[in-house]
């Protein structure tokens, strides 16, 4: 019965840390493609990062393209991808086109984007496709309360973030009382979060007040616009308010009830190096937590990916808070009368700590560094197996 049991946890431990590190990613024709699904309520596209140069599709000619590279964007969204996951425990949907922006262009229509070429039309219909299944998914799964952000790169002389909501640089500097107006609510690609924030946040507000997504990122000392501190670009600034891929896959386009923008990062301390690109992703991460908490009520953090483990175990067990911060007593709600032996588990399966727990008991999480672990409680009387994930930030 022992060696039983304990082959029994050594499975579901194997599958649990797998599972907890595993994401299912998806390629379309020729790897141009790539769509790694997430199970956040958040989902990102990546349009002009992809180097790949194949010499079956010729390069566009049509409709004066433009062919710049947004460089290291692929890696920054990578980044931010691996920071959200530390801190929640679970990946956004991520969608990347790996082939260079002379070959495709995402953010155009079809005909200008792909000019023609078949295999270029089918790497623009699968992006695309791959983008409606990530923000279908992420609706079905949250009730709607879900964000979409098209990430590029640009570059203005200003080192600022530059967020798109379809709203142009001389609309941007309209009165509050005039952005509130049904008129520019239909332009906007957030007029469905302004409908229905649990604050009851203005148009306005949304856009550029203090509680904005710009003025999130500026609190973590990114500068952006609009944002309570640049509530406007001006009209000089060459600033991107959003293009075809931002008008078609958020709530400005009737058929798809997701919020978002298009988010265009300056080069400078952002994406030039790996050390800006991580302090920007755990920037990114923070605000958009916070955006989340704020406007939606919902908490990312503690997201769990172990929920077809904890669906089998018996659920008799409260282990709180989770997450945690390093530091702070775990509390154990247990069945009275009943004494458990205790194990917390790395991602790696090493034990880190061990003990005896009763009703009602707690432990000290300060051996825990911040990451993912296990928690095995066991009772050798009545043959009770639990393991629940915890996230120490």
């Amino acid at each position: 019965m022992i060696a039983k049991r304990n082959l029994l946890f050594i499975l579901l431990l194997t599958f649990a840390i797998f599972y907890s590190n595993a994401q299912q990613v998806i390629f379309g024709t020729n790897n141009f493609i790539e769509y790694q699904v997430g199970t956040l309520p958040l989902v990102i596209s990546v349009p002009h990062g992809g180097n790949l140069d194949p010499s079956s599709i010729p390069n566009r000619i049509c409709n004066n393209p433009v062919y710049t590279t947004d460089e290291f964007t692929i890696e920054t969204a990578l980044e931010i991808k691996n920071k959200l996951f530390e801190l929640t425990g679970c990946y956004p949907h991520l969608i990347i086109s790996h082939l260079k922006r002379s070959k495709l262009d995402p953010n155009r229509n079809l005909a200008d984007g792909a000019c023609g070429n078949s295999e270029a039309e089918t790497a623009w219909n699968e992006f695309h496709g791959f983008i409606t299944n990530g923000r279908n998914t992420a609706n079905q799964q949250n009730n709607y309360k879900t964000f979409f952000v098209d990430l590029h790169g640009h570059g203005n002389p200003i080192q600022r973030i530059e967020l798109g909501y379809l709203l142009y640089d001389s609309e941007l500097a309209l009165s509050d009382s005039t952005l509130n107006t049904q008129q520019y609510l239909n332009y906007s690609s957030i007029k469905n979060l302004v409908l229905n924030n649990v604050n009851n946040y203005t148009h306005a507000e949304l856009l550029r007040g203090p509680y904005s997504f710009g003025t999130f990122l500026a609190n973590n000392n990114f500068p952006s616009v609009p944002s309570q501190n640049i509530p406007f670009p001006g009209t000089t600034s060459n600033y991107f308010s959003g293009g075809y891929i931002t008008a078609n896959h958020t709530c400005y386009n009737i058929g798809a009830p997701i919020n978002g923008l298009q988010m265009e990062l300056n080069y400078n301390n952002i994406r030039n190096t790996p050390a800006n690109r991580t302090v920007f992703a755990l920037a990114f991460t923070q605000s958009i937590v916070s955006y989340f908490s704020t406007h939606f009520n919902v908490s990312l953090i503690g997201c769990s990916t172990l929920s077809t483990i904890n669906d089998v175990l018996e659920k008799k067990i409260i282990i709180y808070p989770n997450p945690l911060v390093r530091g702070d007593i775990i509390h154990f709600k247990l069945p009275e009368n009943i004494e458990y032996e205790y194990q917390i588990l790395n991602t790696l399966g090493q034990i880190v700590d061990a003990g005896q727990l009763k009703h009602n008991q707690s432990i000290d999480s300060s051996k825990l560094f911040p990451g993912v672990f296990l928690i095995r409680l066991s009772n050798k009387n009545n043959n009770d197996l639990n393991i629940h994930k915890i996230i120490v930030q």
